[in-house]
């Protein structure tokens, strides 16, 4: 289960545990879509496959992200 909302870190991931999406934070299963970004994304704006498969097996909660962002996320996975 992924939760991608716009809310801020720190509702989110009160959110996601009162729901049980997480036990507790970690810098890996909540972040920013901003983190998410500049984890994933090549100096060009292209998605780095082999970086993006590095961070969302335990990423669990986006935070702060757009419309673009959980299409970023989606087509990620689906790769």
């Amino acid at each position: 289960v992924r939760m991608v909302t716009g809310d801020n870190v720190k509702t989110a991931a009160a959110i996601a545990h009162k729901c049980g999406i997480i036990a507790q934070v970690t810098e890996s299963s909540v972040m920013t879509a901003a983190t998410f970004r500049e984890k994933v994304l090549g100096p060009t704006g292209e998605v780095v496959q082999a970086e993006f498969d590095k961070v969302w097996p335990s990423l669990r909660v986006l935070a702060r992200s757009t419309p673009m962002d959980k299409l970023l996320l989606v087509a990620g996975i689906q790769s």
